[in-house]
């Protein structure tokens, strides 16, 4: 029997039943005030917003989150929430207990499992249409079929919310992924030129620094790229010159003396390096600077 203000927006079956799903209009929410809003939060559902227009902010645990067009936002059953919105925002929050989807499911821990609930977090669809187009698509089932008088599937329901988790997570993952291998190629990098500070003198070859690193000098290479938009040999020869310059501008040594310090073979090795890549000799340098 229907006795709770949340009732009209809960999922019942032909037979009344009643489900632990919900499916509101933000603007519904908003209109049922802070209280019922506060009453909601206390029936442990996780959430699922999804904007559609507008904008505003949503505080969970304290913290603020500004939302926009193409967020969508996973809650945890444990998260105090609030709303601070623009009155012109627009878009759904599916509420659910994982319950309803471990009815369904082998797996009854999926729901805890999704880290992506353990902490407000939001990912913005328009960076991606075809998730964004997918996820669109399930919401709009998810209406339409709550919306049957008749042959109400709750089964069908359970499958467009696993959509919507199961693609987001996978985008997610995805993203983090890309952090990582982002994190770890800085500090690959950042290790590659403290080598190069520390014993530019001493190797000029990138495979020399790379069995330092513990990577092959391909690899080496093709990450500076990414990270520099330079190859591994650019970032030697480049501290190479750097020195090279600062030595005739500030010393000095003859041409033949700075080639012994820097460890060249010999100093027409050095005066031809030197030339094809400033395009003077380090006398005409000198002279110039």
């Amino acid at each position: 029997m229907k006795n709770d203000v949340f009732d009209n927006y809960a999922l019942y079956d032909a037979s009344g039943n009643k489900y632990d799903f919900m499916f509101m209009e933000i603007d519904q929410v908003l209109q049922l005030g802070t209280a019922s809003f506060s009453a909601l939060n206390q029936h442990d559902f996780f959430k699922v917003i999804y904007i559609t227009e507008g904008e505003g902010v949503y505080y969970a645990d304290l913290q603020a989150f500004e939302l926009k067009k193409g967020d969508i936002c996973f809650v945890g059953d444990f998260q105090q929430q609030r709303w601070s919105v623009n009155r012109s925002i627009k878009g759904y929050i599916i509420h659910f207990k994982f319950a309803f989807l471990t009815k369904f499911i082998s797996n009854h821990f999926f729901v805890q499992e999704l880290a992506f609930f353990n902490q407000f977090t939001v990912h913005n669809l328009l960076e991606n249409h075809t998730l964004g187009n997918r996820v669109e698509h399930a919401i709009q089932s998810i209406l339409h079929e709550l919306k049957l008088e008749i042959n109400k599937d709750i089964d069908l329901i359970r499958i467009y919310l696993l959509e919507i988790l199961l693609i987001s997570k996978r985008e997610i993952d995805r993203k983090n992924q890309v952090k990582t291998e982002r994190v770890n190629s800085n500090i690959l990098v950042e290790q590659f030129e403290q080598l190069i500070e520390n014993h530019f003198c001493e190797y000029k070859f990138p495979k020399e620094y790379a069995k330092h690193l513990r990577v092959t000098p391909n690899y080496l290479n093709s990450i500076c790229r990414k990270m520099k938009d330079k190859s591994a040999g650019d970032l030697i020869r480049d501290r190479i010159l750097v020195e090279s310059k600062r030595l005739l501008t500030t010393t000095n040594l003859s041409a033949s003396e700075i080639a012994y310090r820097l460890n060249f073979k010999d100093s027409s090795y050095f005066t031809r390096f030197f030339k094809k890549y400033v395009d003077l000799t380090p006398d005409e340098y000198r002279k110039k600077h």
